[in-house]
């Protein structure tokens, strides 16, 4: 993981001040470009950290363009497809890659770059609709999706593994004894040709539950869409109706990090601990899970891994001129720090006593 002294060097923010943008401190104002730099430099810096390796020579140097989903209100928030950017760029240079970041142009339906609109091949990040996918074929069919899988019998993917990353955080949960959890996040999300569809995770927690309905396991969603507002009161409103209904969970599964971290702030304000009287399971496993008191346990989606991959598959399907599509599904792993706990009895407290100040 990229260290708060590095990307101060890098960026030129303080500590404090990168402390601050990364834990989502509302008395702060900085503009959204001053998160995303300090975002994609932790990107770059936590793949570089980890890949050492000098830069390859190449003779054909192949020119990669960067393109990037269109920023909705929830990928702002989340840290995640900036990582993915980040370590995508370390790793295109570390290959002999040179990259280029493109722009939609909407008045000539096409992908242009500040430099040269001429790349080899380019390396799509997020959930595209049809038509930005035909954008980028004005510059060259040669495309590889990274976090997608669109048209999967024209393009190459590279996509993480979210049943397994489901199956192991909820088997993990039900081990220690969590019989009682509430699933965080929106009901809808982006599918991978840009639609709005259930979100993925959300629906695997309820498969997960289906299949094991006879094992006492009680689960239930609540659905944080941003624009019904900030996370934590969400969750303080959710927390007063169960405790009201004497329906106490025990563990909250929470689809990104930005979402634990809201439901962490729910459970400081009414004065709760975390992990002795609420567990909490986070999912991504960025650098801000090390950044919360206590620490987030999560599901850690393998960036490093898919980027490799994808820049594999770019320099494939670049230099063979008929080379098949291939999807890659990356698992992911449990990574284990401070906020889940075996569950224990509780201690006799008047829940309804705590409240939201």
């Amino acid at each position: 993981m990229a260290t708060l002294r590095e990307l101060s060097k890098i960026t030129g923010y303080s500590i404090a001040t990168i402390s601050r943008v990364l834990n989502e401190d509302e008395t702060l104002s900085v503009t959204d470009n001053t998160r995303k730099m300090i975002l994609e430099a932790a990107g770059r810096i936590d793949y570089s950290s980890k890949h050492n390796s000098a830069k390859k020579g190449r003779a054909d140097h192949m020119k990669i363009g960067i393109v990037e989903m269109e920023h909705s209100e929830d990928s702002r928030k989340d840290p995640y497809y900036l990582y993915l950017k980040g370590n995508a760029e370390s790793c295109c240079f570390n290959n002999g890659m040179e990259t280029v970041v493109m722009q939609y142009d909407l008045v000539g339906q096409c992908y242009r770059s500040a430099i040269s609109q001429e790349v080899d091949g380019i390396l799509a990040i997020g959930q595209f609709r049809m038509e930005q996918i035909n954008a980028m074929k004005k510059s060259t069919s040669k495309i590889v999706f990274l976090d997608s899988a669109p048209y999967p019998e024209e393009f190459c993917s590279v996509v993480p593994n979210y049943e397994a990353g489901i199956r192991q955080g909820m088997d993990y949960l039900v081990a220690q004894g969590h019989q009682n959890i509430v699933f965080v996040g929106p009901e809808f999300s982006h599918d991978s040709a840009g639609m709005q569809a259930p979100e993925v995770r959300r629906k695997l927690f309820l498969d997960y539950l289906e299949v094991y309905k006879d094992q006492e396991l009680e689960g239930t969603v609540l659905d944080t869409r941003w624009e019904n507002g900030d996370v934590a009161e969400q969750v303080v409103l959710y927390l007063r109706e169960a405790l009201e209904e004497k329906e106490r969970p025990t563990a909250f599964f929470c689809y990104n990090e930005t979402t634990a971290m809201g439901v962490l702030r729910a459970l400081q304000i009414m004065g709760y601990q975390v992990p002795e009287e609420f567990s909490i399971l986070s999912y991504n496993d960025t650098m801000l899970a090390t950044l919360t008191q206590p620490q987030l346990s999560g599901i850690h989606i393998n960036i490093e891994e898919m980027v490799q991959n994808a820049v594999m598959l770019l320099e494939r399907v670049v230099k063979e001129e008929h080379a098949i599509p291939l999807s890659i599904s990356v698992p992911s792993t449990l990574v284990l720090r401070e906020s889940v706990k075996p569950v224990y009895l509780f201690s006799g407290e008047n829940e309804a006593d705590r409240c939201f100040e």
